[in-house]
């Protein structure tokens, strides 16, 4: 089985093209406010923050100022920060934004930055040491490509046939398990972790699934480098766009099932976040920036798992398929900018080390 994606794009280009992920970190401060409040404090002091899935930082560099702002409201005055991404990470961006005028480090002079390269489905440091865990726009990623997959027509579990979307679901139900296994022993009783991440609404008929648009889009720009004769349709067969949204009731059940005795649900819910590309194109009416912007964003996230599933097997080679790719989307929107919405559900999950 090959890895889900090496991470998002670096050089900056993550940062400068994730206003998205930027939205739905600023709208989970009043969850962050409820963790913080519900967290018990270690009695040592030893306060430990760790934010999963980091990426270049930018995203949550707001997020970690707020934490801090509410940690130390609770009396905290010293506080360690646990950033964690894969080691393929763009660290050194990361190490320029915790220098910046954002910092936390600017804010709060009893604060210090930690690293750890490692995929979060397993520990990443050491047990009972985080007081506060959160993750942005993260925890949906799969682990790795699920076994076995023929798929020659769809990247997108929700178009697979049925038997191929049930091994993409319970790839994304093991690798949730493990995700919450592995905080469970890195929270400190009464330890809090905050999740959010893309969500789906299966009380609904036909179920509403965050980005199926944009994974529409995806999905047929990959079939013109097929039908182009650039890249094997037994090569596509085999992959899916390793992103899952969840449910409600699949985000819970790791929590009231086999984690029940070690975690506590304190929350678990819905909630829509715009497009800010569509909100820009309703008040610009811009469709070329709108087309170059959204291409963008997707490219910043998906191009390592596009690269390391599609593209290196591709005749022209990995670079030249993918700028091929982006151009076929960036086309498509500027063409038909109304028919791939980037309908988001985010999904939002609290849980508390008993």
């Amino acid at each position: 089985m090959t890895g889900a994606t090496e991470g998002m794009v670096g050089g900056g280009y993550y940062d400068s093209n994730s206003s998205f992920q930027a939205d739905v970190a600023a709208s989970g401060d009043a969850l962050l406010k409820h963790a913080v409040d519900a967290l018990a404090l270690p009695a040592d002091g030893k306060v430990t923050v760790a934010d999963y899935g980091c990426s270049e930082g930018r995203n949550s560099m707001r997020s970690l100022n707020t934490a801090l702002s509410l940690l130390a409201a609770r009396g905290v005055s010293s506080a360690s920060v646990l950033h964690n991404d894969l080691p393929t990470n763009d660290w050194n961006v990361l190490s320029k934004n915790l220098t910046g005028s954002d910092s936390y480090l600017r804010h709060f002079p009893g604060a210090y930055a930690l690293f750890a390269p490692r995929a979060f489905f397993g520990q990443v440091t050491s047990p009972s040491t985080i007081t506060l865990g959160t993750s942005g726009s993260a925890a949906h990623w799969l682990s790795c490509q699920p076994p076995d997959l023929d798929m020659p027509t769809s990247l997108d579990r929700s178009d697979a046939p049925p038997a191929e979307r049930e091994k993409i679901l319970k790839q994304a139900a093991d690798d949730w398990l493990a995700f919450l296994t592995a905080r469970a022993e890195e929270l400190q009783p009464g330890g809090v972790l905050l999740v959010q991440m893309l969500g789906a609404d299966g009380r609904v008929d036909p179920v509403r699934v965050s980005s199926a648009g944009l994974l529409k889009l995806m999905n047929e720009c990959a079939l013109q480098l097929i039908d182009d004769g650039e890249v094997p349709r037994e090569i596509y067969a085999r992959y899916c766009f390793p992103v899952v949204p969840r449910t409600v009731e699949e985000a819970s059940v790791p929590v009231l099932g086999p984690l029940a005795d070690r975690l506590e649900l304190l929350h678990c819910g819905l909630v829509p976040i715009p497009s800010p590309y569509e909100t820009a194109l309703e008040k610009t009416g811009d469709v070329a920036t709108f087309a170059k912007d959204y291409t963008a964003f997707t490219r910043a996230f998906s191009e390592s798992s596009l690269r390391e599933g599609v593209f290196q097997y591709g005749k022209s080679g990995a670079d030249v398929l993918a700028d091929r790719f982006y151009e076929l989307m960036r086309a498509a929107l500027e063409a038909r900018p109304n028919d791939y919405p980037f309908d988001d559900l985010t999904l939002s999950v609290m849980v508390r080390r008993r």
